[in-house]
């Protein structure tokens, strides 16, 4: 008895949208935990013991600078190239950036960044998980509807492989009984 969609489903990797969704937002909520708890405690951290954080300024005041440039006046045996000084001002620029922002903001793009890696993660785990579910659960859905039922079928790799294996043997003697029966 050959499935018509067992095609599609092979390649599918959301079978059991509530069962994955689920499982995405535990691991996701449980990160999201741990990003406000670090965040917490940065801020907390500055603010205790660095004072609030730092104020960064640029001089106001000259900078000196040496240009390089070509020396036309050079008599043989004299560099041909030259360093001249120039003084330059910096803008105006006054910027209270403490440790906590900085702190703040590297925490948030590497969270997002954790985050898809979480998510692409858990998709992939929960298909090993929910394929089999899957599986039983149709098997056990058969079995209760008193229909024809088939040993239950799981990839290499996926999790409970040890429950689909009892599983298999009870579904082995319900077959032998029914035929004995026959």
């Amino acid at each position: 008895m050959s499935n018509p969609h067992k095609k599609n489903f092979r390649f599918r990797y959301i079978i059991d949208k509530e069962f994955q969704f689920k499982f995405l937002a535990h691991y996701s909520l449980l990160f999201i935990s741990g990003v406000l708890v670090t965040l917490g405690f940065l801020y907390w951290l500055n603010q205790s013991k660095f004072d609030g954080g730092a104020v960064f300024r640029l001089r106001q005041d000259a900078q000196t600078i040496f240009w390089k440039v070509d020396n036309e006046d050079a008599k043989p045996g004299e560099e041909k190239t030259k360093f001249v000084p120039r003084d330059i001002y910096l803008p105006d620029y006054d910027h209270k950036l403490n440790m906590y922002t900085i702190q703040r903001d590297a925490v948030i793009t590497l969270s997002i960044l954790y985050l898809a890696l979480i998510t692409v993660f858990s998709i992939f785990k929960s298909h090993k998980m929910a394929g089999p579910v899957f599986s039983i659960k149709r098997s056990l859905t058969r079995m209760a509807n008193g229909e024809p039922i088939e040993k239950i079928r799981i990839r290499k790799g996926d999790e409970f492989q040890e429950l689909v294996q009892v599983l298999n043997e009870v579904i082995q003697k319900r077959v032998q009984e029914s035929e004995k029966k026959s």
